[in-house]
């Protein structure tokens, strides 16, 4: 059973969450079928975190399901009503978790699986709607996974949502925690889901899905991604060229050339972590760097390159949506 989780972080327009979540206070429903609209093809993620934060953040929860009630009586077949809907479904659930999903009492296993299946359900009713907006799908995704759904029939939801957004990146990491290690799942399972969503992005992506995939699957301790052996798991050839196709498609994402460093680092390659530390010089971002491989542990077992690159570039990272 998987633990209900944040979604990624949102995307670069750093304005816009908090514009909708003034408009959700102010019960703007007008206002944010308009934003969902804007929101769909060009940054779903940050649609959802927004929303997904502001139900965690506050708990006011009877006065947001009363709301939403409100918002649904007026707009029964609304795409918007039911996706935020779903969000707060999710994010109520999440309050009934102290530890594991699992070692929930059987009262509160049932509370729970009910919260879920109430977003499931808004979900199903404007399921017509689904192939407008790849935020049903990641979404759907992300509930049958944490509700009382399978691996099986969320992985049938992530085949038809593959067809309809192959690009969408929330919907390949919302799948991806049916196998992540951390959640019940294999090395294994997951690096072979990492190469079957490189198969569907490739068009668009070439090999970044895969260093996608691993840079959120990434941790701290224990956690933190390892290259201990020749033919280990990940690949370390594999998570190198997803890293420049990433920057070579985002020359100038800072978040991006940090990771790659990191995971440089810990495979051992020293050419490759020179080569990056000098682009970096002191624009480091050490939440992209586990303890396990701080920048000041690479430096000292590897070196450290010349001078930093003179081309600007931005903290905003290109997976700051992974």
């Amino acid at each position: 059973m998987l633990a209900v989780s944040p979604p990624e972080p949102g995307g670069t327009q750093a304005a816009k969450p908090a514009v909708l979540q003034k408009h959700w206070a102010e019960r703007k429903f007008d206002a944010i079928e308009r934003g969902l609209r804007e929101s769909c093809m060009a940054d779903p993620a940050s649609f959802e975190a927004q929303f997904d934060n502001y139900f965690r953040t506050t708990q006011t929860w009877e006065a947001d399901r009363n709301a939403l009630e409100q918002w649904r009586q007026q707009a029964p077949d609304g795409l918007a009503q039911a996706l935020v809907e779903a969000i707060y479904w999710r994010a109520y659930a999440s309050q009934l978790r102290l530890g594991a999903v699992g070692h929930l009492p059987k009262e509160a296993m049932e509370f729970y699986q009910e919260q879920l299946g109430r977003g499931i359900a808004r979900l199903q009713y404007v399921k017509a709607q689904a192939n407008t907006c790849p935020l049903w799908h990641s979404l759907n995704i992300s509930l049958q996974l944490e509700g009382a759904g399978s691996r099986r029939s969320a992985a049938s939801a992530y085949l038809d949502a593959v067809q309809a957004f192959p690009n969408d990146l929330q919907i390949h990491f919302a799948m991806s925690r049916a196998y992540s290690p951390r959640a019940g799942g294999s090395a294994v399972q997951f690096d072979q889901f990492a190469r079957r969503a490189v198969y569907f992005t490739k068009a668009v992506e070439g090999g970044a899905m895969y260093a996608r995939l691993y840079w959120r699957e990434d941790g701290n301790g224990n956690d933190a991604i390892q290259f201990r052996e020749q033919r280990g798991l990940p690949e370390w050839r594999m998570v190198k060229t997803g890293f420049e196709d990433l920057l070579q498609r985002h020359p100038q994402d800072l978040r991006g050339r940090n990771k790659f460093a990191s995971f440089a680092c810990r495979a051992n390659d020293r050419e490759t972590y020179l080569k990056l530390r000098q682009e970096l010089g002191e624009r480091i971002v050490p939440e992209l760097w586990p303890d396990v491989a701080s920048v000041e542990a690479c430096d000292r077992k590897l070196g450290k390159g010349g001078s930093a690159a003179t081309s600007p570039t931005q903290a905003g990272g290109v997976n700051s949506h992974s």
